[in-house]
């Protein structure tokens, strides 16, 4: 990946819990009306710095008819560091209700002045994605069309879709691969399966989790391997409530913040 998204990182950074290859046969983990919010930490030498705001929500939405779900992604900058390097980001998904099947994904993002305008077409009966995509470095709209044959997500919708998974079949070390498009090129990715483990948020409290590694695509964000790690609650929510990864330059961290309109209760701590 090229240029690659401040939210883009935040989402694949919430994401590596994906999928074996397949499709499910519902939705269970969340409903319209949830909102979730992340903040992210900077390393910036020997400090960390709240370096930006991330926000994730779902929607009700009607496609071409049918019902559906609006996924929608927003992150930006504190504005205390704008001027330093200013970030505003939105991306929404349209995804099918029973089997959370990408429809629709648009992201569009200013992030230093560099502005990406990327749009992509699911049609899943002819197997193919039609691409729009229009950057700073290019103005002219580059379009294409690419084919593909198994379950495939974009950055948002994978979210989405990797909390309705069944995490008890899984055993420790097992490899879950997945495929995810980004910058208009599909990657065959996987992420590993680490156990369960309790986590200690920022605030002290502590919480069930299932934690797993994920396998990065080298560019000029990542180096590449599985320098990426996420703690998800473990819960019929899934939330992810903790995730670090080694990028080029130091070290990045999002912890959730706060929670709106859960399908079930409340994420709760071991220690209240």
């Amino acid at each position: 990946m090229s240029k690659i998204s401040f939210i883009v990182i935040i989402t694949l950074l919430l994401s590596p819990q994906l999928s074996i290859c397949q499709c499910l046969p519902q939705s269970t983990a969340y409903k319209a009306g949830e909102e979730i919010w992340y903040d992210v930490k900077y390393n910036w030498g020997i400090i960390w710095v709240d370096a930006a705001e991330v926000k994730f929500a779902v929607e009700d939405a009607k496609w071409e008819g049918e019902d559906a779900y609006w996924f929608k992604g927003y992150g930006r900058s504190m504005p205390k560091w704008d001027w330093v390097y200013k970030v505003r980001d939105s991306f929404d998904a349209i995804g099918t209700i029973q089997q959370l099947k990408p429809l629709y994904f648009h992201r569009n993002t200013n992030e230093g002045g560099y502005k990406v305008d990327e749009k992509y077409w699911f049609k899943d009966e002819q197997n193919i994605i039609k691409s729009s995509i229009i950057t700073s470095e290019k103005d002219e709209k580059q379009v294409k069309t690419l084919p593909y044959k198994d379950c495939i997500w974009d950055v948002l919708s994978a979210i989405y879709y990797a909390r309705n998974l069944n995490f008890e079949g899984f055993q420790p070390e097992q490899k879950i691969p997945f495929n995810l498009i980004v910058d208009g090129k599909i990657h065959n990715l996987f992420v590993r399966y680490l156990g369960k483990e309790e986590l200690e948020m920022p605030d002290g409290k502590i919480y069930k989790t299932i934690k797993f590694s994920a396998l990065l695509v080298e560019g000029t964000i990542f180096d590449g391997g599985e320098d990426m790690t996420v703690w998800v609650s473990d819960d019929k929510n899934k939330v992810p409530l903790k995730v670090q990864a080694k990028i080029k330059v130091g070290w990045v961290k999002a912890f959730l913040r706060s929670t709106k309109g859960l399908k079930y209760s409340e994420i709760e701590p071991l220690n209240p």
